[in-house]
């Protein structure tokens, strides 16, 4: 989730990027689906049947980053390539009043 600061004669700026986290007690279900994400296994928790959050082991996450930061740098790279002027940082700067 994005962190924006907004003053109010200027537009929203993004200051900073973070997950929403949460610190929660362990009950034994839970502990067993730590467990099993140790060992690489996904645990869906469910509602009523229905898939609402899972336990993912830290590799998955990891390589959710990195295929997010190839996608990044490769429309960054694309953006860089397109042909047209180059906007000089303090123009676009004064243009949005940052």
């Amino acid at each position: 989730m994005a962190n924006v600061k907004v003053r109010a004669t200027q537009r929203p700026r993004l200051v900073a990027m973070s997950e929403p986290a949460r610190d929660v007690p362990v009950n034994p279900a839970v502990e067993q689906a730590v467990e099993l994400a140790r060992r690489g296994v996904i645990t869906h928790f469910t509602i009523h049947g229905e898939r609402v959050a899972a336990i993912v082991p830290e590799s998955v996450l990891e390589a959710l980053r990195a295929l997010e930061d190839a996608e990044d740098a490769a429309e960054a790279e694309a953006a860089m390539n397109e042909p047209g002027d180059s906007i000089p940082l303090e123009k676009l700067e004064a243009e949005f009043g940052l």
